[in-house]
């Protein structure tokens, strides 16, 4: 976010362009463009390195690719907001580039951190198409909460989906609720 927000560079608007693609298409079409990736000459090679399709990886690489837009797209946004004028001044006073980043740009830019971490992993968290068709729903082996509830629902066991689906619903609101009582509540007054 930081880097499109602040830099020119050849190529700036494909890689903007490519960023809107996991935004604009169906999380399933993701899935099934990993899967296609992955049976490339370059996919099966980095296979026989890491095994990733139907494996636990492929469960973070379908949730990273689906997720990982949303926050770069907030985080964009938070950037383009921020005041740069502060952070030309911390250049100014001798602080190296990436100085001036720790030090002043990124606990300004705190408050949209958490929105990108909290956006990311709602999404990531509600995720079931990817997953499904590019690691599968194998019981203890690629299941997340949602497949879990998939399979559940499969086998007639409503009671077992109502339950994990209250499960996630928990884990939203705790996550929420953690992210009211620890974000703006604990910033300093001139940061808020």
């Amino acid at each position: 976010g930081y880097v499109m927000s602040h830099y020119r560079f050849p190529g700036k608007r494909l890689v903007d362009a490519v960023l809107d693609i996991p935004i604009v298409l169906p999380p399933l079409v993701i899935g099934l463009s990993l899967l296609i990736l992955f049976q490339t000459p370059l996919g099966r090679a980095v296979e026989q390195v890491v095994p990733i399709t139907y494996e636990i990886p492929s469960i973070i690489l379908a949730q990273f690719m689906v997720a990982c837009a949303f926050a770069v797209r907030t985080m964009r946004a938070t950037f383009e907001q921020l005041n740069r004028r502060r952070e030309q001044v911390a250049l100014t006073l001798g602080c190296s580039r990436s100085q001036a980043f720790w030090l002043v740009v990124l606990p300004e830019a705190r408050r949209g951190i958490l929105t990108a971490w909290t956006l990311a992993w709602a999404r990531a968290l509600g995720e079931f198409g990817p997953i499904l068709v590019f690691s599968g729903a194998t019981r203890l082996r690629t299941e997340v909460l949602p497949t879990t509830v998939f399979l559940e629902l499969s086998v007639g066991n409503i009671e077992a989906a109502v339950a994990v689906s209250l499960l996630m619903v928990l884990c939203a609101i705790a996550v929420l609720v953690a992210v009211r009582v620890f974000g703006d509540d604990h910033l300093p007054d001139g940061l808020q």
